[in-house]
């Protein structure tokens, strides 16, 4: 059997870890608060499992413990150069900035280019949607896509997610990449020595492949064919060109090249539900219009219909009463980071 460890033992471990690699300890708490918020909702290829990975990141040099700094302000416009740090504060910046910017214009935008990897983008818009507002996240990553009918990866698999309340406490939850899969779930399978599905990813020579080492370097799939890979650039022209970001073939890998600084661009926006409408009467409509589409007759072998972020909900209420579930792999990690780093051991438990 498994492990498991407690949401508030996951905050205060990778707090502990995070300022003993030398972040300010304000932010490894607000840090190691993220993280476990992602791993809470299901994300776990990009949750508390990659902990020793972001340690890497900030030890050897590609993150610095900057903080980030409004580059221009104009209206509901916000410039922000995230300056090297941690792609998760920066990103919290971004929506402390949109959320208060969109209260008074109805909708803003907040750029930042410069960053660390942010991880999930759903943690951004759930909490501009905890603040009634409709938010949409977007960031630019190293290559991943292919263009259509090409081999060598020169588009970022440039991830987004939109998020809005629903009556019941819980939310309209939608994040994805613009590939089929994630990068990170093919590092959780190299990982883990196993293989990945066909029809995720092509080698270096463009063939298909299951092995994730030849996926990591060659190129994944993007959803729906030359959809995918237009969603893909449009997200980057978002991101990188609109913004002055880095695009794709600027961006440094964060895992493989843990020295390097990433130069991530992002984007948020959020959209002020109160400007349009009461946000109680707007959660319980879409409540409503909710269980209007999902209640449809099912296929075959179909149990439950859900809406998106419906499972992710469900997932937080659980992991968030009986804890995370580890695999052996994070175990041992955690163990290496607190003898490292002369952390207490992570509480964990056996389900």
């Amino acid at each position: 059997m498994g492990k498991i460890i407690k949401k508030e033992n996951a905050v205060s471990f990778i707090a502990r870890i995070m300022e003993g690699a030398g972040m300010p300890p304000d932010d490894a708490a607000l840090w190691g608060r993220l993280m476990t918020e992602t791993s809470l909702l299901g994300f776990d290829t990009h949750g508390i499992r990659m902990l020793e990975r972001y340690v890497d990141f900030l030890t050897q040099g590609g993150a610095t413990t900057e903080k980030p700094r409004i580059i221009s302000a104009s209206g509901a416009i916000t410039r922000i150069d995230a300056r090297g740090c941690m792609g998760h504060l920066a990103a919290w910046k971004a929506v402390e900035t949109a959320a208060e910017n969109a209260k008074k214009y109805g909708i803003a935008l907040t750029s930042v280019i410069n960053s660390g990897h942010i991880g999930a983008c759903a943690l951004y818009s759930k909490a501009l949607a905890e603040k009634d507002c409709v938010g949409f996240c977007c960031t630019a990553s190293r290559p991943g896509i292919a263009p259509t009918g090409g081999v060598k990866p020169t588009v970022g698999i440039n991830p987004l997610s939109v998020c809005a309340p629903v009556d019941d406490g819980s939310f309209f939850l939608l994040d994805m990449s613009t590939s089929i899969t994630a990068m990170g779930k093919v590092t959780q399978a190299l990982d883990n020595g196993k293989q990945i599905p066909p029809g995720w990813a092509l080698d270096k020579n463009g063939r298909p492949t299951t092995d994730p080492k030849e996926a990591r370097d060659g190129s994944l799939l993007p959803i729906g064919g030359y959809k995918g890979y237009g969603l893909a650039l449009a997200i980057e022209l978002l991101c990188s060109a609109l913004a002055g970001g880095s695009f794709a073939g600027e961006i440094s890998s964060w895992i493989t090249m843990p020295q390097n600084p990433t130069k991530i661009p992002f984007a948020v926006i959020a959209v002020d539900i109160g400007h349009f409408q009461e946000a109680d009467g707007f959660r319980q409509g879409l409540k409503a219009w909710l269980a209007k589409v999902t209640d449809v007759p099912k296929q075959e072998g179909v149990e439950r219909i859900f809406f998106p972020g419906e499972i992710e909900n469900e997932r937080y209420r659980l992991r968030s009463k009986e804890g995370i579930p580890l695999e052996d792999v994070t175990v041992e990690s955690f163990k290496r980071l607190a003898q490292k780093y002369a952390a207490a051991e992570a509480d964990f438990s056996v389900p």
